[in-house]
């Protein structure tokens, strides 16, 4: 791991709500559990984005990064923005069931499932394709986003132990 970062590139860790838009090369580091990150890069531009967003929908009430179709969203705007090309390549992690909330969870979708459908949902709508996910399941998730070349290297982290 130690051989992916550059000691010119800057290192960012990417807190739950935050997105982080750059052509600036960096190291993003960010730790998944039901939260979702989108991670989008063009070759041509150099241009690069990621989000931690954590829940689903915001219903339009404001402009709240935490929330999934509104992160995608101020990504979107800000592609529009940079007049960034069709060549984007996007990834979609996250969205596991990290907390044990009993029995009535199989009856419904968990936080994490609801998150991945919406980042599907929206990123569709845009026009988006998913080149790559890692998605669901019982463990978290460590990021790191290298906007220098688009690379996502991922590392799972210990699931939760049963009871």
């Amino acid at each position: 791991m130690k051989n992916i970062v550059a000691s010119d590139m800057d290192n960012i860790y990417l807190k739950p709500g935050e997105v982080y838009v750059s052509r600036k090369p960096v190291m993003v580091s960010t730790v998944l559990g039901s939260c979702v990150a989108v991670t989008m890069f063009s070759p041509s531009s150099g241009f690069g984005a990621i989000c931690h967003a954590m829940l689903p929908e915001n219903y339009g009430r404001d402009n709240d990064l935490r929330y999934v179709d509104t992160a995608l969203q101020h990504i979107y705007e800000k592609i529009i923005q940079y007049g960034i090309g069709s060549d984007l390549v996007v990834k979609l992690f996250g969205g596991a069931q990290v907390l044990d909330v009993g029995e009535s969870e199989t009856e419904r979708q968990n936080i994490g499932d609801q998150n991945v459908l919406k980042a599907e949902s929206v990123l569709a709508s845009l026009g988006f394709s998913i080149a790559a996910r890692d998605t669901g399941g019982l463990q978290g998730r460590k990021l790191f986003f290298c906007t220098r070349s688009g690379d996502v290297y991922m590392r799972r982290m210990r699931a939760r132990k049963s009871r």
